[in-house]
């Protein structure tokens, strides 16, 4: 029963403990239970995460004509007869003139950044140096399908969620979360075979050994910036920041910020009923709205935020704005019940009235009064993908697999006193 738990677990002593049917033989149990691999990560990959990333394909530039046509065929739909014939006139004038010459410098540029696409530093330059507000304008939603069952609690939800999000970070660190392969076939490469064969194959022709068995591995390098990682409002241009050392969550409630960690000295997911209990004290926190709801100014065009960002600063804030930087993530709990109806939803999630968010954030969960749970990232430090397959991962694991049941509200762990939860600003 004891093998499958860690080394540092000696069997004999346990046997001891429990024999003995003291206090630490309970103390002992739950931590054999809670530091077991089956707790601590969501997945165990056969193939390690990145197994594929040295031998993706680079992006390729696509040819001059095959870029016109898909011009022309996108503007299609949305200019008139008229319109759409000056504008393949100009097309085509491109095409025999300037268009040739820009690609060569496009292949030229291509061809000195062979470590990265082509797209990369446009793609970051295009979202970063944008001043547009981010809400409704860059970051989208994805909302959870709601539960019928005594989960669809808010406190029980937003733990089980933080839960399962923590055994998809750890996961991913530990290099065994599955990588993201496209299978054309997969009762021919979705299987145990293929897994164990690619395991073996070296990095350096990985890829290419999928691609023998009709299987795609996708790029999984935008993955390290899910967590951790936050945007920083600059003047024209803004910064991503990322510091990996951050064990903590921000939470924030009516516009008030607080701060505790969720995993141990050792880098352990903290027990369920722990985590419980410091989102619990949150809730029963029965505080006001703030007066002073900065979060609000994360709404706001991009270097107006950057100027008050500073004047923050400048008032003796950087701690605070530090430590929401550095979180692991963010979780949003709200008053509001939106339900099922999705006007309510899409409103709730996408923007709501911007008191009680940090658009700013990588992502962040967010959770209403009625249990209505979902998400609301930050574009720029990757695309869809990757939220994509966080949010089915945890979306699955917290409905197969909560940590945290009903018969947890009732029971106390500790004294508040000792909970280690902080509450933030001046």
């Amino acid at each position: 029963m004891l093998s499958k738990y860690k080394p540092w677990i000696n069997p004999h002593l346990v046997e001891k403990v429990i024999l003995q049917n003291t206090d630490s033989a309970i103390k002992m149990l739950t931590q054999i239970r809670y530091r077991s691999d089956d707790y601590q990560y969501i997945q165990n990959s056969i193939i390690p995460t990145m197994h594929f990333q040295r031998s993706l394909p680079r992006l390729p530039v696509p040819e001059l004509k095959s870029t016109c046509q898909r011009y022309l065929k996108a503007q299609l739909p949305l200019l008139s007869e008229n319109d759409y014939l000056r504008t393949k006139d100009v097309v085509e004038n491109f095409v025999q003139n300037d268009g040739p010459l820009l690609q060569e410098m496009l292949k030229k540029k291509n061809n000195l950044n062979k470590d990265t696409s082509y797209i990369t530093k446009d793609w970051f330059n295009m979202y970063l140096s944008e001043r547009t507000p981010l809400p409704i304008n860059y970051n989208p939603l994805l909302v959870f399908k709601q539960l019928d069952n005594a989960y669809n609690n808010q406190l029980l939800r937003s733990t089980n969620l933080l839960i399962s999000s923590l055994r998809f970070y750890k996961s991913l660190n530990a290099n065994i979360l599955e990588p993201e392969i496209f299978h054309i076939s997969p009762k021919k490469s979705d299987t145990i075979q293929f897994r164990k064969l690619m395991k073996y194959l070296p990095e350096s022709i990985s890829w290419y050994g999928a691609y023998m068995y009709n299987a795609y591995p996708l790029d999984m390098s935008q993955y390290t910036s899910l967590f951790n990682n936050t945007r920083i409002p600059m003047t024209n241009q803004d910064v991503l920041h990322n510091n990996t050392s951050g064990k903590h969550i921000v939470v924030m409630r009516r516009g008030h910020f607080y701060k505790f960690d969720v995993l141990d000295d050792q880098g352990n997911i903290l027990e369920p009923q722990l985590l419980l209990s410091k989102i619990q004290y949150i809730l029963n926190d029965d505080i006001a709205p703030s007066n002073h709801p900065i979060g609000i100014l994360t709404t706001t065009e991009r270097n107006n935020w950057a100027d008050l960002r500073n004047h923050l600063i400048k008032l003796g804030n950087e701690e605070s704005l530090r430590i929401i930087d550095d979180s692991l993530i963010m979780i949003a709990l709200d008053d509001e019940k939106p339900g099922s109806d999705p006007i309510s939803c899409v409103k709730q999630f996408l923007h709501s009235d911007g008191i009680n968010r940090w658009f700013d954030k990588s992502f962040t969960l967010i959770v209403c009064a009625d249990g209505t749970s979902g998400l609301n990232f930050e574009h720029s430090w990757g695309d869809g993908v990757a939220v994509l397959r966080y949010f089915q991962d945890i979306s699955k694991d917290t409905t197969d697999f909560p940590r945290c049941h009903p018969e947890n509200l009732n029971q106390v762990l500790v004294s508040p006193d000792t909970l280690g939860v902080k509450k933030l600003g001046k």
